[in-house]
């Protein structure tokens, strides 16, 4: 797919999308060179592990020296493709189930995790250390919630490889049967329980409108501090969950030359396209992502104004509040609870 070529909105139908099914999980530890590729009825794609090691031995993630942690670096080769799909950094504790802290896609078309910078993650784990009263809660998507957990022991509300949604290019989709097996294997995904209904609890109050929204995360939360950390990829993969309550989709444009002539570009395909809400991520030099809002409904999703979308100000929300934004996310602190 070409790179500036549109994604389809979630609430119409999906394309294009990428998302955290391979974010966070636990690692098989016999046979990782190739190992999806030699199994029957295999996926079209498969990890190769390329660097092991210390943290020390990855200066490109920007970690400080733990004696804790092992760090693993794969390639996903896929079918079809030279060269790796992507790269994945993995850090874990022994007997534990590693964090994926670091995704790279190397083809137009997103595979299986929007891209995942290092140095925001890391940034974010040390500003939520330093802002958040320790033991209070933070509410974020479960690939960000196993993040913090690992780099700044966070308390959160799930610390499992919850594998959704699953987002698959479209070349990809009819060997989905085959990728689920995969990913509950190689990754070790927990058979669905309590976090799974935390978290289904969590996209539900994301998509509803406030006060309801703010109530919801607070049930969540229960008393005391406690924080919520979004980010535009999160919109996304709420309305991949929750269709029928946000309208959103994404498109990557070429950065053009000049402060404006980029943004220009944007406005005037949104007004062919019949949207108005919008925000844009820049994804690398040449790159930058909008992502839009399908239907003027979706504008009063408490996501969506927690986000730096056109029809929103999160600087001016008062509940939840913003009190930190690190790169791509956003930190809010709930109000107090009413009981």
């Amino acid at each position: 797919m070409a790179l500036a070529q549109a994604a389809a909105p979630v609430a119409k139908r999906w394309r294009s999308a990428a998302g955290g099914a391979l974010v966070a999980g636990g690692l098989i530890l016999i046979g990782w060179s190739g190992w999806a590729l030699l199994q029957p009825d295999a996926a079209p794609y498969g990890y190769q592990l390329v660097a092991e090691g210390g943290v020390e031995r990855f200066p490109e993630l920007g970690l400080e020296r733990r004696e804790d942690l092992t760090v693993r670096k794969f390639e996903l080769r896929a079918e079809g493709i030279e060269g790796a799909a992507a790269l994945a950094h993995v850090a874990s504790r022994a007997g534990a189930a590693p964090v994926a802290l670091a995704w790279k896609n190397q083809t137009a078309e997103p595979a299986l995790a929007f891209d995942t910078r290092p140095a925001d993650v890391v940034a974010l784990a040390k500003a939520v250390a330093k802002h958040a009263p320790a033991g209070a809660p933070v509410l974020a998507w479960w690939d960000s919630s196993r993040q913090l957990k690992l780099l700044a022991g966070t308390a959160v509300l799930y610390d499992e490889n919850l594998a959704r949604p699953l987002l698959l290019p479209e070349g990809w989709r009819r060997a989905r049967a085959a990728i689920e097996a995969l990913e509950r294997e190689f990754w070790q995904a927990p058979v669905q329980g309590e976090a799974d209904r935390r978290f289904e609890r969590f996209v539900d109050a994301l998509v509803m409108e406030t006060p309801a929204a703010v109530a919801a995360l607070r049930e969540l939360a229960g008393a005391g501090d406690a924080f919520v950390v979004v980010r535009l990829a999160d919109a996304y993969r709420a309305g991949m969950l929750r269709p029928g309550r946000l309208g959103i989709g994404y498109r990557d444009f070429p950065r053009s030359i000049g402060p404006h002539s980029g943004i220009m570009s944007v406005k005037a395909w949104m007004k062919r396209e019949g949207y108005e809400s919008y925000a844009v991520e820049e994804q690398d030099e040449k790159t930058m992502r909008v992502y839009f809002l399908t239907d003027a409904a979706s504008r009063g999703a408490l996501i969506a104004r927690m986000l730096p979308f056109s029809s929103s100000n999160p600087f001016t929300l008062e509940a939840p509040q913003l009190v930190h934004r690190e790169g791509p996310y956003w930190v809010y602190m709930l109000p107090p609870s009413q009981r």
